[in-house]
């Protein structure tokens, strides 16, 4: 999910804030935002300081301080309407949205995506018009929607081309290659990868090379290419952990561990999987994956009962983040598994 633009240089506490924010010091980018907010309202300077006001409230996100966060952005969406400032109150839209979609309303969260594209295209906003479309892709994504998410992803890129996004358009193309990957779509998963890195190199991304790096891994572990996975996991291992993203961190060594097994070395793919679960350790759709992973190595090591346990933690999981369409296919699979037809080879 997404609301911010690149980060320009400067002393101005806004884009100070901003580039805490990009960096994950939520605290320090809530001060400077509330800063900005004071100086604004000081100024007398209204679009600035509903700016202010809506990046103060987007940075308790993280922190799952969602109450606080609606409000805070509730009320620069409400100053933002009153005063005619029609973009920042599509952008409080947008956040909005993304506030209803980590409370798991993925019904709300569709639906002020939806009002954020109106307006956005309303008054020509590029930029919003791909953050509010990449965001509706990750409800359709998370709902199990494959095909409609990779159409919005795709969507998304064209806008944000056009409106000169490279940060954002870095992100849609590791979201493209997670819906490729899940649909199976290996060279085209690689593809979108290899664009996403190319893109976030020249924009210095970390955070968000961390994530593609480690995610390039799985289809090339897929076509066979087990040396250039070994790479791409040791850069984005190294990535993770630079910028502390426990989830990216989780998720490499999850496919650490998918390779160390592919690789016959058992012992090591259950130490990764034992860390990717120490990382992934609040619920999310990685530690759901873990689970699924740690299914397919019980189903290696011919541990029946562990087989189940292990699906049946990643179908709960699923279904109370409301990703109806992953808890299917795991149940689908757990099914195919009892009757002895696994559809994902012990050599996947």
């Amino acid at each position: 999910m997404s609301d911010t633009a690149p980060l320009h240089s400067g002393a101005d506490p806004a884009e100070q804030a901003l580039a805490q924010e990009q960096l994950g010091h939520w605290d320090a980018a809530a001060r400077l935002y509330a800063q900005a907010f004071r100086g604004a309202v000081q100024k007398g300077r209204l679009g600035r300081a509903v700016d202010a006001l809506r990046g103060q409230g987007r940075v308790l996100i993280p922190e799952d301080r969602f109450e606080e966060a609606e409000e805070l952005v509730n009320l620069s969406r409400e100053i933002a309407e009153r005063s005619g400032y029609v973009r920042s109150a599509a952008r409080a839209i947008n956040v909005l949205g993304i506030i209803r979609y980590e409370s798991r309303d993925l019904s709300g969260a569709r639906d002020h995506y939806r009002r954020a594209l109106e307006l956005a295209l309303d008054v020509g906003d590029d930029d919003l018009v791909g953050l509010a479309v990449q965001n509706a892709g990750v409800v359709a994504y998370t709902q199990g929607d494959l095909r409609e998410a990779r159409s919005l992803y795709l969507e998304s890129i064209g806008a944000f081309v056009r409106s000169g996004n490279a940060a954002s358009a870095a992100l849609a193309y590791n979201n493209l290659g997670i819906v490729c990957a899940d649909l199976r779509e290996w060279l085209e998963a690689e593809v979108y990868y290899t664009r996403g890195i190319e893109v976030a190199e020249r924009e210095t991304q970390s955070a968000i090379l961390a994530k593609l790096y480690g995610n390039r891994a799985e289809p090339l572990i897929e076509i066979g290419e087990r040396a250039r996975a070994a790479e791409t996991l040791v850069r984005g291992t190294a990535l993770a952990e630079a910028v502390g993203d426990r989830l990216a961190l989780a998720n490499a060594e999850r496919l650490s561990s998918r390779l160390a097994r592919l690789n016959g070395d058992e012992d090591t793919a259950e130490e990764h999987l034992r860390r990717a679960l120490e990382l992934a350790s609040q619920p999310s759709l990685e530690r759901a994956a873990v689970f699924r992973e740690l299914a397919l190595l019980r189903a290696a090591q011919s541990r029946g009962d562990e087989v189940r346990e292990a699906f049946r933690s990643a179908g709960e999981l699923y279904r109370a983040l409301g990703a109806e369409g992953h808890a299917r296919d795991t149940a689908d699979e757990l099914v195919a598994w009892d009757a002895q037809n696994f559809p994902l080879s012990v050599e996947r």
